[in-house]
């Protein structure tokens, strides 16, 4: 049970507040011992705020809750709806159980709390903190830098018991995937067992003797989708929570899928976790583990296919990367500017070995359905190419639109920004860490907690340091290339006076005066880098 604070209840009312509840937990409070049961829940976090807002006879405008978003990222739906209200005036306090629910990032909560309502006169409670932005006697508002970092060092701790939590489970073979491949189900009874599906488990083995009989991946895929079989997504999608969110899939076999099926190692019993992690407990975008790292745990489930079956399939896979990386592979003289009216690349195609097709590799997955086949020859396209750019250069092209002097200065005005962006942000730092001394000598924080916060703090000033350095030598590098480009552009202007075709030498030239390249069919459209009008 809350008690709620006197401060709160007794602050004398000289304005008409309009207030804006906020509420936050992620999944990760939920997990944590700290958070389990009720007390922080949205539902009882809401009762026991409206329950203040009542009591002093405060207008409430709007509860904003955001059940299941981190507090290290501040692009939450109704946090930012909140923001947008504030934005338009219909809001002049913001109040939270406490200073975690609003943020756990200490800069961004810095920002918020320090610069951001102060700006727009928002006036900020946290309840459990004891925090008031408008009362000017609260001794404990100058708390609020230490309790952020706090709330992010939690935050981070959080992450870190997570992941050692998952890493242990995996350690220990017990399957950590919240959905599992194409072929497999979870046992009801236990979800750390993998069962076999014998929906699909059949249309698994298909692929493997399909391929291992000598049929393409894509032979394979227009045949699963000549019988109208069901893709994995798809089939994920009817039998379990998974909430796709590209609704325009057109949920057809390819390629790419089944090349995902024959490389993976679980159709043998082999179970492979662990295979991407988190940049870091801030940033959601993953990066792929080296395999060596990856944790596997060899016989593990019931294999769909046999490992005499797998390696020999494997193998075939291997050597027909190998061959088209080194043996087979052309160079195409216009690879990455040519796209076919449907949106999708140009890729080129062998015809008996004698001279390359484009084709559209929108019509290489998935057939006509998807789009119709591009006739032309890649000589053919680049005849048409080299006579467009005869035409049109001596006739149009304004050298100035290849002024490497604008392209740098526009480059080293970014790399300003971003200087003063990190010295702000050093400043910052430095005026915290002098804070921290102060505070310590004066005995508001214990020798613990300023030993932790200091090291929190200089290694972020360190960082800070790091990029300034960084971004100094940058800048210096590109200023200095500035009059190497001048000089390329003389070789530019001298390659263009003397273009008669295109060719491995000016090959260069050309992604320099060419952004696209489109087929229609036996047609081509060029949008080039300078404007065809005098």
């Amino acid at each position: 049970m809350y008690e709620l604070e006197d401060n709160y209840l007794n602050l004398k009312e000289e304005v008409i507040w309009k207030v804006a509840i906020y509420v936050r937990l992620s999944r990760e409070d939920e997990k944590d011992e700290k958070y389990k049961g009720q007390s922080e829940s949205i539902e009882n976090q809401i009762k026991f705020l409206k329950k203040i807002v009542q009591t002093k006879g405060w207008n409430l405008v709007d509860i904003y809750k955001d059940d299941g978003y981190t507090g290290t990222n501040f692009n939450r739906p109704d946090f930012q709806r909140m923001i947008k209200d504030i934005e338009n005036g219909k809001i002049n306090l913001v109040i939270t159980k406490d200073l975690s629910r609003l943020g756990r990032d200490y800069i961004e909560t810095g920002s918020y709390v320090e610069k951001y309502f102060p700006s727009k006169k928002i006036r900020y409670i946290a309840v459990n903190d004891n925090i008031d932005t408008f009362d000017k006697k609260n001794s404990n508002n100058d708390m609020t830098p230490f309790k952020s970092v706090i709330n992010d060092m939690y935050a981070k701790d959080i992450s870190n018991k997570v992941r050692t939590a998952m890493i242990t489970k995996a350690m220990e073979g017990e399957c950590i995937k919240s959905f599992l491949p194409y072929g497999y189900k979870k046992d009801e009874k236990d979800k750390n067992k993998i069962l076999i599906d014998e929906n699909v488990a059949d249309v698994v083995r298909q692929i493997f003797n399909l391929y291992k009989s000598g049929k393409s991946k894509k032979q394979i895929a227009d045949y699963l989708n000549a019988s109208n079989i069901i893709t994995p997504l798809k089939y994920k999608n009817e039998n379990t929570n998974y909430y796709n969110p590209n609704k325009s899939n057109t949920y057809k076999w390819n390629t790419t899928i089944i090349n995902k099926i024959l490389r993976d190692r679980i159709y043998v019993g082999d179970l492979v976790q662990l295979k991407y992690t988190k940049i870091n407990y801030k940033v959601k975008k993953t990066v792929k583990v080296p395999e060596k790292e990856q944790i596997i745990i060899l016989n593990h489930h019931p294999a769909i296919i046999d490992h005499l079956t797998f390696e020999t399939v494997k193998k075939m896979l291997d050597r027909k990367a190998n061959e088209w990386n080194y043996s087979n592979r052309k160079k195409h003289l216009l690879s990455g500017l040519v796209f076919c009216k449907c949106g999708s690349k140009i890729t080129y195609n062998l015809n008996h070995g004698k001279f390359s097709r484009c084709i559209c590799s929108n019509y290489k997955k998935y057939g006509k359905k998807a789009c119709q086949n591009v006739h032309m020859k890649e000589d053919e396209l680049i005849n048409k190419v080299t006579e467009s750019l005869r035409n049109n250069i001596t006739k149009y092209l304004n050298m100035d639109d290849l002024d490497y002097s604008k392209i740098s200065e526009n480059t080293n005005e970014d790399y300003k920004k971003d200087i003063v962006y990190w010295k702000k942000k050093k400043e910052d730092l430095c005026k915290i860490i002098s804070n921290l001394y102060e505070d310590k000598l004066s005995g508001k924080i214990s020798l613990d907690t300023f030993t932790e916060l200091i090291k929190k703090y200089e290694g972020k000033k360190d960082e800070c340091i790091q990029n300034l350095e960084l971004l100094e030598r940058k800048r210096k590098v590109l200023n200095k290339n500035t009059n190497i480009k001048q000089k390329e552009l003389k070789n530019i202007m001298k390659a263009i006076l003397t273009f008669k075709e295109i060719n491995e030498n000016n090959k260069s030239l050309v992604f320099k005066l060419i952004d696209k390249i489109i087929i229609n069919d036996k047609d081509i459209s060029i949008q080039y880098k300078f404007s065809l009008m005098k």
